[in-house]
């Protein structure tokens, strides 16, 4: 009785098509119709280390990076550019109450770490959420996309980080402002600890890398041994 149930309520939330267009429906591979398996692309080789992004010179970093110099993190992998369709989804995901798109674009950001990710991460941590944003959303997409990186690679995921006051949208922010938007916004937590061992630290999206910049130096200050960044996308 409870595994019918079970299984009605995973047919609830995961619906039985395409969650990329969410009508056709999905091919061999139980994932995309075949039309979305065609116009959604990864993010070319090579790629680079540094934000996860192409790399766009003979160097194994991009033209961002070699600019800004090294990133507070040791390693960065992400699987779509931002745009288009992707953009689409991720909006979906954290906007649209659809936290089901969660299971797609983890298991292929466990697929892209497999690929082009160096080290042997311990932990995943989830960029958390301010307390008031995650009751209005209902859920933390960070988390979900988390868990599912956890559950791929192996992995446990511990909510080691707190966000200790909210902020404006990234998004609706220019360069400038980002970094003073997140500056110390992020806190360790006790009850989970890190010292001594490698993160792997999951956000939906990787733009300025401010964000991320602040919750892996938090992790650092808090003992990591290391820090390395999985995305979504590369905006």
């Amino acid at each position: 009785m409870l595994g019918r149930i079970g299984g009605m309520a995973v047919g609830f939330f995961v619906p039985e098509a395409c969650p990329v267009c969410a009508g056709a429906a999905p091919g061999p591979d139980g994932e995309l119709c075949a039309a979305c398996a065609e116009g959604l692309r990864e993010l070319p080789r090579p790629r680079c280390g540094r934000c996860g992004g192409a790399a766009d010179s003979a160097l194994d970093a991009c033209g961002e990076c070699l600019r800004l110099g090294p990133r507070p993190w040791r390693h960065a992998v992400s699987v779509f550019p931002y745009g288009g369709t992707v953009r689409d989804l991720v909006h979906r995901l954290k906007y649209g109450d659809q936290p089901y798109l969660a299971r797609f674009l983890g298991r292929r950001m466990v697929r892209a770490w497999e690929e082009h990710g160096t080290g042997v991460p311990e932990i995943v941590v989830p960029v958390p959420l301010h307390w008031w944003r995650r009751l209005r959303r209902g859920y933390n997409q960070t988390a979900l996309l988390a868990d599912e990186v956890g559950a791929g690679l192996g992995i446990p995921v511990l909510p080691a980080l707190v966000r200790t006051r909210a902020t404006r949208r990234q998004a609706l922010l220019d360069i400038d402002r980002r970094q003073a938007n997140v500056r110390g916004v992020f806190a360790p937590r006790p009850r989970w600890p890190v010292r001594g061992r490698h993160v792997l630290l999951v956000d939906d999206v990787l733009t300025t890398g401010h964000t991320l910049g602040e919750a892996a130096g938090t992790l650092l200050a808090a003992g990591a041994l290391a820090v390395s960044v999985l995305t979504t996308a590369r905006g």
